[in-house]
């Protein structure tokens, strides 16, 4: 007879506990709280680096994390997902693996225009970190979003024929614009 799945965890502990044991409704939302405590380290992080050693040595640091980071893990969700990095579709299914990547969800969110498998504009509508700056931080949208953005972007797509131009980027002008609205682009 096969085990019945756990839609949460309030029954007695199991030290033998294993994801398969959890519904795929269980998982999902642990994914999506991961995906909130994965942006929420790395803002608190910041803070404590710039708090003992400035702004410009947290800066500097987020962003060499964040590259460290995807020479680290993207290799992993490639193989994972089975992916081929052929076209600039390829690498967008990458980007939504990434515990912050763009896949629909609360925190993140928009559209693409796919002009061709290798020709795609990405425009982001719903951002967290950018919802955030303007209300509380705005003179760090310059830092994120000018400073780090495409730099990381290059990185996460995992594809160095991938040209990647900012075609809209923050401050907005009023809340109903997007966030930011980039090219990507291999000239075939």
């Amino acid at each position: 007879m096969a085990k019945k799945e756990l839609k949460d965890y309030s029954g007695p502990y199991n030290h033998h506990l294993k994801w398969e044991d959890f519904s795929k409704e269980f998982l999902v939302k642990l994914i999506k709280s991961w995906q909130g405590a994965y942006l929420g380290i790395q803002g608190a992080w910041v803070q404590v680096v710039s708090e003992k050693f400035g702004s410009d040595a947290a800066d500097d640091c987020a962003l060499q994390a964040l590259l460290i980071q995807a020479d680290r893990m993207i290799p992993v969700w490639v193989e994972l997902g089975n992916i081929k990095l052929n076209t600039v579709l390829d690498s967008l299914k990458v980007i939504q693996l990434a515990p912050d990547g763009h896949t629909e969800s609360e925190l993140f969110g928009g559209e693409v225009d796919i002009k061709s498998p290798n020709h795609v504009i990405s425009t982001t509508t719903k951002c967290i970190t950018c919802e955030f700056l303007e209300a509380f931080a705005p003179e760090k949208i310059q830092q994120l979003c000018y400073k780090m953005e495409q730099p990381v972007m290059e990185k996460f797509l995992h594809n160095p024929k991938i040209k990647v131009t900012p075609l809209e980027r923050p401050p907005r002008k009023n809340p109903n614009e997007p966030f930011c609205r980039w090219e990507l682009k291999i000239e075939e």
